[in-house]
């Protein structure tokens, strides 16, 4: 049930709340609606506002809804366990309440194994698929972790230890830390983006919910097979990106979606389009002006 007035207005974009299946989720709405619905979602440890930077020059061509995924942000924390079939449920209930007809989902590193899963699970949903510098692809022996990463995990795994290291970094310094070994454009990480990303970590069961979803990682891979999803893709990448390197765009392209289409921004980490903006917005605007284009032809 959506709330029928907004709490927040910044220009034409508003600030709404939908009683989901799993407790409330909070979500901002474009207005006019116009083009095509476009879905923002998130990635681990991240909220609607980290896609600031390019809702506005995406928001004059097309109408953009974008949630907090449970477990993060304000959405709920829910009484279940993080999985790959929770996330997609949240996003197929967003559009069928807010989007009238089918989304292109714009997916950023978890929220792109979310929208890619939510493309096969929901496929009368989903006319299109951007994913951004995603994680998913069960390929370990093609794209290994970082020896780093695999401590992390095992750390954040082990009874007592993850609780211990979740108490220590579910802070403004934790998060600052995780944006400075994400981010490579390190002037884009202001005082005001820090506290965005600790905020969510100070609420009532925010540290004990982020730890929830590390430690379900293992399990968070796409479980579809390639050519099992075909709506038009788009692989969007920042070359520097030291925690989920571009190799595995050309994965993605390879082993899930051979039809994909993969535009590359130099000098942009994991965040590009926070990091490199306008160069995110040139590469995305015109392939979804090609979408609405074919969607009057059709």
């Amino acid at each position: 049930m959506v709330e029928a007035l907004p709490t927040i207005q910044t220009h034409h974009i508003s600030e709404y709340w939908l009683e989901g299946l799993h407790g409330p989720m909070r979500y901002w709405h474009s207005e006019p609606r116009h083009g095509i619905p476009v879905i923002l979602i998130h990635g681990y440890g991240g909220m609607i506002e980290h896609w600031r930077a390019v809702m506005r020059m995406i928001a004059k061509e097309h109408t953009i809804i974008a949630p907090d995924l449970y477990f993060f942000g304000q959405s709920t924390i829910p009484h279940v366990k993080p999985s790959r079939e929770l996330w997609p449920d949240q996003i197929a209930e967003l559009i069928a309440e807010t989007a009238h007809g089918p989304a292109i989902l714009v997916g950023h590193s978890l929220g792109g194994m979310i929208a890619a899963q939510t493309a096969h699970d929901y496929p009368q949903l989903v006319r299109g698929l951007v994913l951004v510098n995603s994680i998913g692809l069960n390929v370990p022996k093609l794209i290994p972790l970082p020896d780093m990463d695999h401590i992390f995990r095992n750390v954040m795994q082990s009874p007592g230890v993850g609780e211990l290291f979740a108490n220590l970094f579910g802070n403004i310094v934790g998060a600052k830390q995780g944006l400075f070994s994400t981010y490579h454009r390190k002037e884009r990480i202001t005082p005001e983006l820090i506290d965005q990303f600790s905020a969510p970590l100070r609420r009532k069961g925010g540290r004990e919910a982020y730890l929830a979803v590390s430690r379900t990682f293992h399990e968070l891979n796409i479980t579809f097979e390639k050519n099992k999803v075909n709506v038009p893709s788009l692989l969007i990448w920042g070359e520097r990106d030291a925690s989920v390197p571009v190799r595995m765009a050309h994965a993605f392209k390879k082993h899930l979606l051979p039809h994909a289409e993969v535009a590359l921004i130099p000098e942009s980490g994991h965040c590009p389009f926070d990091e490199t903006p306008q160069e995110f917005c040139d590469i995305l605007l015109p392939w979804l002006a090609r979408q609405s284009l074919s969607q009057k032809e059709a």
